[in-house]
């Protein structure tokens, strides 16, 4: 009897406008939001691993995980929020990407995003402990005593890249506690080096993502770096030669774009997230570099 009354109190919510309703897709950073040194102020929101079915490539049909940043800027109106992303893909295991491998750098591109973000917010100066690199190495191994490639099930590669993702994402949120938050639970503010535009070796122009800013594919010399009060940046800067946050006469297709997919992560790293994100279950596929 009384579950039969709480079921009569239980209300179907119906479907309609809500608090939660969004109307407009989230904001993007431009280039007027930028300080005098042509670098954007903001903050890490939010760290987290999510999972989605590959559609092509080595992953179709796999169940693979992703390691998301959402940064925004630092406005308080949460409708006025510009929101960039860093999203890291899990590489295929192949003889090409193993190490020694002509693309075993897309590897170690994902290692390096991690170990950025990581450097700066977490460890802050400091090396990691052994029990920290214990916890952010793959869990698979696709090599044998010799260096030669050894075949790992795709499932089983999957899943060890959202170890490692689980793993980074856990050290930034502290449980609970998150490192990119100070001790009143407020954002930690950061410099964040976003680009419209990158020059290529024949001096040309071209897009970042789609011509959006967004963080470059490669951390190249840095992407954050925490803000120090009355202090420029010391370790990012742009590089008005050969880097443009200002919309610049382009030629060439988005860096990582190929033909088939403009939005295939290169080097694990996905160069335009940000409309990616506004899907709940995006599929992806992972392409070689076109050069």
């Amino acid at each position: 009897m009384a579950k039969e009354i709480e079921k009569e109190q239980v209300k179907k919510v119906r479907r309609g406008i809500t608090n939660e309703t969004k109307a407009v897709a989230n904001l993007r950073f431009h280039e007027k939001d930028a300080a005098p040194n042509g670098l954007f102020m903001g903050q890490l929101e939010e760290v987290k691993v999510a999972w989605s079915v590959g559609a092509e490539g080595a992953f179709a049909g796999v169940k693979v995980p992703r390691l998301e940043f959402h940064f925004t800027s630092l406005h308080t109106n949460d409708v006025e929020k510009r929101h960039v992303y860093q999203t890291i893909f899990p590489v295929e295991s192949n003889v090409l990407t193993i190490p020694g491998g002509k693309d075993s750098w897309r590897v170690d591109n994902v290692f390096n995003w991690c170990k950025h973000f990581l450097d700066v917010i977490v460890l802050k100066g400091r090396k990691l402990t052994d029990d920290e690199q214990a916890l952010l190495g793959l869990p698979f191994d696709d090599t044998d005593d010799e260096g030669q490639y050894v075949e790992v099930d795709p499932q089983d590669v999957a899943n060890g890249y959202g170890v490692l993702f689980t793993n980074v994402a856990n050290l930034l949120n502290n449980d609970g506690k998150p490192a990119y938050k100070d001790a009143n639970g407020k954002p930690v503010k950061l410099w964040m080096k976003l680009l419209r535009h990158k020059k290529d070796n024949k001096n040309g122009w071209r897009d970042v993502a789609k011509g959006e800013l967004a963080f470059d594919t490669f951390p190249g010399n840095g992407a954050i770096e925490l803000v120090k009060e009355n202090q420029n940046p010391t370790i990012l800067r742009l590089d008005l030669s050969r880097e443009s946050i200002i919309p610049m006469q382009t030629k060439k297709p988005t860096i990582g774009g190929n033909g088939n997919n403009m939005n295939a992560p290169m080097g694990g790293i996905m160069v335009d997230a940000q409309s990616q994100m506004q899907v709940a279950n995006p599929d992806f596929s992972s392409n070689e570099l076109p050069f």
